[in-house]
């Protein structure tokens, strides 16, 4: 959490190379913040509803759509 958090601060004064804008895109962080919650949610429900094994076997399905539908 510390290496997190000192990297946010040392990004905080960054600007981009080529737009005159700061480097870390504000807007888009708080469009991604709700997905993130609900993501969250979403994971700590399963890991209590299901089985180790099947957390198991669902992340390694996930892994694999993830990996081979983009190819398809």
């Amino acid at each position: 959490m510390g290496a997190s958090v000192s990297t946010v601060y040392f990004n905080l004064r960054l600007r981009h190379p080529t737009l005159d804008m700061p480097l870390i895109d504000y807007d888009m962080a708080f469009l991604f913040q709700p997905m993130l919650m609900l993501g969250i949610s979403i994971g700590v429900a399963f890991n209590v509803m299901f089985a180790d094994w099947m957390v198991t076997v669902l992340l390694i399905i996930l892994f694999l759509g993830n990996n081979i539908l983009p190819t398809i």
